[in-house]
């Protein structure tokens, strides 16, 4: 039978029909019982009766073909259309045939990403989210359909010289390439290919890159303000927990103990795979408590993406957008006249703070997850109790002082690929800890 289906006025043609004999099925080791098969016939275009003809044909010649094993009669039309069924059934074709193995399609980058990405130990880490990041970067830049085999490192070497004059970060592109290196490191394992071409590769030197910042509690607001209310949510847990951008995304409802006023990460949703506990400051609880009692049914996520489409999970690159947009707004309002900071800095603020209003040292580094030697701060100092956090957290004042951006390329003059931006150290007035504005 011939089946033609039409669109926009192209007509496409397939047969379905019983080409081999049920005694033929058995000793290709297939299911003993009449078979019907559908080709598809893509290289025939034709108006519609004369395609039709010629579909007959074809189908004509395959079945005769194929009942008498003898394939000597077949033309080129005939021919190819029968080895493209022998393959679809995953039979192979018959040397009389006169066609040779499919060609062997080389593994490429896309390949190698799938294959990375469904890796049990790049499946279930939880810093899986920072290879896809990267891997948005690689592959359409290395190309995604580049023969693995024939990435070498010339070619990296010139992804990193890419990437500096796209003005990214050292560090951002030594984390992109670590990603690579993990990927061939997989590859390798899996008999791809032989080496890892990331590991003849010079990392970047990161020192230009260096930073320190604190963000006032004044600029906090400011950016927050600039953001949908669910990012505003996120701001002000980074703020008052110290907590990585990768920690909070993965939270959910269940690790948060409102009466306890303790938040638990498990092993593996931290990057150092330590157990991890963070205090939930009062002043952080108006914003906290209504995303555990008052959240869908359907997901135990903590924060999600809330807006007239509903509420879901929310996405890498929705997350920066969001802090790039508000701040890309605030400069053109000229409302923010410092660098730009990254969502990342409120971490770096939050162990200024804890600093300067005197919580223990040790405190501090349990909170933020730390770890010296694969021991966690717990394990050297012995345990800390949940009465001793929420102790340490309540000392904590989150105004401590003015913006500061300093960055070590602008100090030095350079950055390490030919840019020149000059010192930036900014200020902002005081707010007083209690005066949450953003968390409403």
């Amino acid at each position: 039978m011939v089946i033609i289906k039409t669109s926009k006025g192209q007509s496409e043609y397939a047969l379905f029909f019983y080409p081999f004999t049920i005694r033929q099925l058995e000793g290709m080791g297939l299911e003993a019982k009449k078979k019907k098969v559908l080709l598809r016939l893509p290289a025939l275009k034709c108006p519609s009766a004369r395609g039709e003809k010629e579909a007959k044909r074809i189908e004509a010649l395959i079945s005769n073909a194929c009942k008498n094993w003898n394939f000597s009669e077949l033309d080129s039309a005939s021919r190819e259309a029968c080895g493209t069924m022998f393959r679809s059934l995953g039979i192979e074709v018959p040397a009389s045939l006169g066609i040779g193995p499919e060609p062997r399609r080389e593994f490429t980058l896309k390949d190698a990403s799938k294959l990375f990405l469904t890796d049990p130990e790049i499946r279930d880490s939880p810093g899986r989210w920072r290879h896809e990041a990267s891997l948005l970067n690689l592959v359409p830049r290395l190309g995604a359909n580049t023969p693995v085999k024939l990435i070498k490192v010339a070619h990296l070497k010139q992804y990193q010289n890419d990437r500096l004059r796209e003005r990214k970060q050292a560090s951002t592109i030594n984390r992109e390439l670590a990603t690579l290196s993990k990927l061939f490191r997989i590859l390798v394992e899996n008999d791809v290919v032989d080496v890892n071409p990331v590991r003849s590769l010079k990392a970047l030197s990161t020192r230009s890159g260096e930073r320190q910042v604190y963000l006032s509690f004044a600029d906090v607001q400011l950016i927050a303000s600039h953001c949908p209310k669910w990012y505003q949510d996120l701001i002000w847990t980074a703020y008052y927990t110290g907590a990585r951008r990768g920690e909070l995304l993965a939270l959910t409802r269940k690790q948060v103990d409102l009466a306890k006023r303790i938040i638990v990460i498990s092993p593996m949703a931290t990057k150092e795979a330590h157990w991890k506990r963070i205090p939930i400051h009062q002043d952080l609880l108006p914003t906290i408590e209504p995303l555990v009692r008052f959240a869908p049914a359907d997901t135990d996520n903590l924060f999600l993406l809330r807006d007239s489409k509903g509420a879901r999970p929310i996405g890498l690159e929705t997350f920066k957008n969001c802090w790039d947009r508000a701040l890309t707004a605030l400069e053109k309002s000229g409302e923010w006249k410092h660098a730009r900071p990254r969502f990342h800095d409120l971490r770096h603020t939050w162990r200024t703070n804890a600093r300067r209003s005197g919580i223990d040292f040790q405190i501090a580094e349990t909170i933020l997850g730390h770890q010296n030697k694969a021991r966690s701060v717990s394990d050297r100092y012995g345990r800390i109790s949940d009465k001793e956090l929420l102790e340490a957290i309540e000392k904590l004042i989150v105004e401590n002082g003015e913006t500061e951006v300093l960055l070590a390329r602008e100090i030095t003059g350079k950055n390490g690929h030919g840019s020149n931006m000059g010192v930036t150290v900014e200020h902002q007035g005081k707010k007083k800890a209690t005066q949450l504005g953003g968390l409403s």
